[in-house]
Order: C-alpha cells, then structure tokens, then sequence
C-alpha cells in the first residue's frame, strides 16, 4: 500500500510541476471530469483499503458546484465478531450523488465542504471454515472537507477527508443459513484532479 500511495503522490507531483508555468487566475463555471486515488482508514471492524473514483459534475459559481462519483475500494477486510471474529476479505464499490459549498481564499485556491447520497454494494469473500461472505446492497453517504488548487484555467487539484459510510457487510453461516451483519465505515484521504470543459 505503501508503494501505490508514493506511486500516486509521484504522478499528481509530476502533473503539478509540468502545469504550474501555465497556471492562470480565472476559476470555473464549466462541467468537468475528474479521477480521485487514496487511501480508506477503516473504522470499527472495518480495515482498510485502497480507493479509487472518476466523475462527472458541474460548477454553477465559486461557491457551489455538484457532481456524480463512481468508486471502488478492493484489498479491504471485515471482520465478524458473531462469526467467530474470522474476518473476510472485503471489496465495495458506490455510487453517490455530491454536493460542495466552496470559498474562494484566494485566486487558485479554495476550501470546501462536502457531503452526498448514493448507493453502495460490499462483497465479503474467502472465508474460511462453516461461515461465507454475502453480497449486499446499502443506502450510502458521506460527508467532508477540503482544499482545490488551480493549476490552470482548466486543471484542478483537489485534497480532502470525507467520512463514509457505506450500510452493511453480510456473512452467512452455511449450516443454519443465519447471516451476521458488520457496519462498514471509512475515514477517506483523496488526492484528485479535475478537469473542466
């Protein structure tokens, strides 16, 4: 995990350097795209996990614009304390309609807040022994903070902390067919770019 989260710093780092002699001073009222990587801190019996995301949304002014995010988080784990405590490996997926109030610090840079709806879908696998993961549908939402950075009048980075909360994962006991349920929490760190249109 190490590795993926230098890999990540070392690629945003590189873009940053390239851009900043073109960066100008005008902020978006445009739509725009965008792709965030980080890391997800597992809260409860939740572990952690990567994470990754694209979207699409729409600035309507400096203080507000919407989007519509697609993210996935493998190499997790959950773990079931009425199952043993034996702990499954985990991946979710979510997609979450988001909206951001910002304001604007100065001309490249900017705070904001966050917070969304949306659907979630946690798969729980590789158990061992008489118990196996389900797959599971859930109500998703999160809520968060950042900062943006104008690279230039198209490119935009982005840093923040969102809380997530993506309902339940699910194992079944093979015998009786009782299904054990576990909260599934992060505390996300994201490094994104957008770019608008």
């Amino acid at each position: 995990m190490k590795k993926y989260l230098m890999s990540t710093l070392a690629v945003f780092t590189v873009l940053t350097i390239t851009t900043a002699a073109s960066a100008q001073t005008t902020y978006y009222d445009d739509g725009y795209v965008k792709v965030d990587a980080g890391y997800s801190m597992g809260s409860g019996r939740t572990e952690n996990a990567a994470l990754f995301g694209i979207g699409t949304g729409f600035r309507m002014n400096d203080y507000f614009k919407a989007d519509v995010t697609a993210e996935f988080r493998p190499w997790g784990k959950e773990q079931f304390r009425n199952a043993g405590g034996l702990k499954g490996d985990m991946w979710t997926a979510d997609l979450m309609a988001n909206a951001y109030a910002s304001y604007p610090v100065w001309d490249k840079f900017s705070v904001y807040a966050t917070g969304g709806v949306g659907y979630a879908y946690t798969k729980v696998k590789n158990f061992a022994g008489q118990y196996k993961g389900e797959a599971k549908s859930n109500f998703a939402w999160n809520v968060g903070a950042g900062v943006e950075y104008a690279l230039t009048s198209n490119i935009c980075l982005d840093l923040g902390y969102r809380y997530t909360d993506l309902g339940t994962a699910e194992a079944k006991d093979r015998a009786t067919g009782a299904k054990h349920k576990e909260d599934v929490k992060y505390n996300d760190i994201k490094l994104g770019m957008q770019y608008y249109f």
